[in-house]
Formats: structure tokens, sequence, C-alpha cells
């Protein structure tokens, strides 16, 4: 299961994301990595990206990316 399969309002404990480079440098500099608990706020029209809230931090991701950050309920 990955974010992009959480409904709005459920919470989930991110397992792994299978990112490298700068992108996953960028998620963890934000305090979103493995371990940490996330919180689905809201989709764009269309779904193509998704709001998403881990500690106290509310970050826009694109499907692409979001379809990469596997979690757990």
């Amino acid at each position: 299961m990955n974010v992009f399969d959480l409904k709005m309002g459920e919470v989930a404990k991110i397992k792994r994301i299978d990112l490298d480079g700068s992108a996953l440098e960028r998620l963890n500099a934000l305090g979103v990595k493995a371990g940490e608990q996330v919180e689905v706020l809201s989709y764009s029209l269309f779904k193509s990206s998704v709001l998403v809230s881990c500690n106290a931090v509310r970050l826009g991701i694109r499907k692409p990316l979001a379809l990469k950050i596997e979690v757990t309920k």
C-alpha cells in the first residue's frame, strides 16, 4: 500500500520510500521519512497530487512520487 491508496483523513506509518538522490534528501529534510506518521489531508482535482501532513509539515506530492512512498495502517 502506498500514500496514494489512502483515503482523505486516514493516518498511516511510512514503511519505506523507494527513492534515491535529491528527491529522498528533500523529503528527509522536511521530516518525511520511514517510521513517521503521515495523514492524507486532500487530493487535487482529477487526483493528480495529494496533500499530506507529516510532523506538522504540510506537503503537496505529485502522484508518481506518492506511489513510491509505502505505508502501513
